[in-house]
């Protein structure tokens, strides 16, 4: 514990009543006095001191940055103002019951700017952990989706960075922190029509962009996608935005799924990010296949950007069946946690995904078809063709849940051995099962 008269003096020097040589004073001496850890002295001092100084420094900062024209020479060039700011709110920062503080919460505009202008690689990296800091607090989130501009501006700054890895890494967790919150907080409308906008932006820079950042957005796309549901996106005034997310988006996944071997490593995770577009809107990724009829042939290359998906999911969801079929445990109790057993799933893991396309298709096309008029033209060869793959798979997808009971397991051993793989398995069969009651049999033994 730092000596109680030597912390008067420090929030003394942080006051409003301070002059700014003063307070400088204040902020050098403060980490002499206080360590790092103690929550206790660090949040009386806060309390005390004038945040608006801190303000004015990071603007100083930004000041100096923007004066620069060669951008060589504004790289190289030393920010003290800024590293003082930076280097003391992030002292704070570190302590939750500081961050929600309104004084703090206030910084965050700042904060961001200085994230999209600052190149020094270590200010930089500081301010984003600030701000990762922050946005672990849904006050701060929630001040972000009501004014999304301030986390707009990291999405333009990535498209001009030559090498965008840090800031996809921070937008990666600010867009997840972002789709957490909608979840748990929905019912404010203009918080979603924020995340649409950010989401809607973040799209447009994966689909427009050619370097590696097409390549390094796809994860965080997919894990901004990842926690939200359909109820989420029920909200007045988006449709348009979500249809924009899913055509910029699906039309870039399948970009990605074209490309030749030096690409083959982002295919998986294109994969992952084109089922959540199924899972939230099948409507606007569907749209373009439509079981053609004679008079929109128009649409025939989103067909077989169509078909070329669900293929590609049945033929992947059988390779991961058979990964897992290879190497069964020789263990008689399915444990999640059993090294072997754990292994056997991991091979598997892109099976729930590739369910998820099949039975969104499934789901989608049987409400479809119960649109369409008597008279309506439809190709039932394209519709076949694509019933005969998921035919194969879900015979694949019954054979694996019949080997894993004839081996002894009960329904919820193994359902908690791997609860995502078994319900997304058994919910692509469902789908597959009410196409057609003539295939009910071949579903019995699962059931017995």
């Amino acid at each position: 514990m730092a000596n109680r008269e030597q912390i008067e003096r420090c929030a003394g020097l942080l006051s409003s009543r301070s002059t700014d040589d003063e307070k400088l004073a204040g902020l050098l001496l403060m980490p002499r006095v206080v360590d790092a850890k103690d929550r206790e002295s660090l949040e009386y001092i806060f309390d005390s001191m004038d945040t608006k100084f801190i303000e004015r420094l990071m603007r100083t900062g930004i000041k100096q940055i923007e004066t620069q024209n060669n951008t060589e020479a504004a790289a190289a060039t030393e920010l003290p103002m800024l590293d003082i700011a930076l280097s003391v709110i992030n002292v704070f920062s570190s302590h939750s019951t500081i961050a929600t503080k309104p004084k703090m919460q206030d910084r965050i505009p700042t904060l961001f700017k200085v994230a999209t202008l600052v190149e020094q690689p270590d200010a930089l990296a500081e301010a984003m952990q600030i701000l990762c800091r922050l946005l672990a607090t849904d006050t701060a989130v929630q001040t972000v989706l009501e004014k999304p501009d301030t986390l707009l501006r990291i999405v333009d700054s990535a498209r001009s960075q030559v090498e965008p890895l840090e800031t996809t890494r921070f937008l990666d967790m600010a867009l997840n922190r972002c789709s957490c919150y909608i979840h748990e907080n929905g019912s404010d409308s203009s918080c979603v029509k924020g995340w649409a906008e950010l989401l809607a932006s973040t799209a447009n820079a994966f689909a427009s962009s050619v370097g590696m950042l097409k390549f390094e957005l796809i994860p965080v796309l997919a894990n901004a996608l990842e926690p939200i549901d359909r109820a989420d996106m029920d909200v007045v005034g988006i449709a348009d935005a979500s249809k924009d997310i899913a055509s910029s988006i699906g039309s870039s996944c399948i970009w990605v799924l074209r490309q030749k071997s030096e690409t083959t490593q982002y295919a998986d995770q294109a994969l992952v990010l084109y089922s959540h577009l199924v899972r939230l809107w099948p409507e606007h990724v569907f749209s373009g296949n439509r079981a053609v009829t004679a008079s929109q042939s128009q649409n025939s290359q989103q067909n077989k950007d169509s078909e070329l998906i669900l293929r590609l999911a049945c033929i992947e969801a059988q390779a991961a069946i058979d990964a897992m079929m290879i190497c069964p445990p020789d263990s008689g109790v399915v444990d999640a946690e059993n090294s072997a057993e754990a292994a056997r799933l991991a091979r598997g893991w892109k099976l729930p995904f590739c369910a998820e396309i099949i039975a969104g298709w499934l789901e989608w096309i049987a409400s479809w078809l119960d649109e369409q008029p008597e008279s309506a033209d439809i190709d039932e060869g394209a519709i076949y063709g694509i019933m005969s793959e998921i035919h194969k798979a879900a015979q694949v997808a019954v054979g694996f849940l019949v080997d894993w009971k004839d081996r002894g397991y009960s329904e919820q051993e193994i359902i908690d051995a791997s609860p995502g793989l078994v319900v997304s398995t058994v919910h692509m069969l469902g789908q597959w099962l009410a196409t057609d009651p003539k295939l009910h049999q071949t579903a019995l033994p699962v059931l017995a």
